[in-house]
């Protein structure tokens, strides 16, 4: 049963930070087990068991990050990273570019939220699902807009593609969408609380999901 991080999860994350190495984390697995993945699997678990009890029409599958790197892309970094994250998306569709729920904590502070960073072909696909249903994206635009939980996040194209002076601007524009609710740590986070403050936010997602889940799935 999730009940938590705590103080030594931030430390651990810092520590990667400053020792990222294979030779350094060897030896310390346990500890980063016991700290970081065995309360991020207990999370992620019972999130999982409450959004396909409750919303089981998704066909949600779960993904937990690993620690290591991609060897091919280290760019100069070391191999750890210095944050776990774990998402939920549609069993029968690909993993890296589907719309996602999804959690994350690292060295700052945790996030989470939605998430759509989607290949240029999905962004059209987007945007024509946008074009036929503008209503309810304004909709969901003026709900974010009511609320200072989520914010949107997201890389814009250098040149617009169109609705610049009206309220699907921020959204029609963007190459990439998250919706993210990102803080630092505090009391909730050392609690079992967080778990059920995750519920409501993804309570408050899904219509979004649901939205982006429709514009991924429609045909070329």
């Amino acid at each position: 049963m999730f009940t938590g991080y705590s103080d030594k999860t931030v430390d651990f994350f810092w520590d990667i930070r400053f020792n990222n190495s294979r030779e350094w984390f060897h030896p310390r697995k346990d500890q980063f087990n016991e700290y970081i993945m065995i309360p991020t699997k207990e999370l992620s678990g019972e999130l999982y068991d409450w959004l396909t009890e409750r919303y089981p029409q998704l066909h949600l599958n779960l993904h937990i990050s690993k620690i290591y790197r991609d060897a091919r892309r280290l760019f100069g970094r070391g191999p750890l990273k210095d944050h776990i994250w774990f998402s939920f998306q549609n069993e029968l569709e690909g993993r890296e570019n589907a719309p996602c729920l999804w959690f994350e904590v690292g060295c700052e502070g945790y996030s989470y939220g939605f998430g759509y960073w989607c290949q240029p072909a999905a962004a059209v696909r987007f945007r024509k699902y946008a074009d036929q249903h503008p209503k309810e994206l304004e909709k969901l635009a003026r709900k974010l807009d009511r609320q200072q939980t989520f914010f949107l996040r997201g890389d814009e194209y250098a040149r617009p593609k169109g609705h610049t002076d009206d309220a699907l601007s921020g959204w029609y524009n963007r190459r990439s969408f998250s919706i993210a609710c990102e803080r630092e740590y505090d009391e909730l986070s050392y609690s079992r609380d967080l778990l059920d403050a995750v519920k409501a936010g993804y309570e408050f997602l899904i219509p979004y999901y649901e939205y982006f889940d429709k514009s991924y799935r429609m045909a070329d």
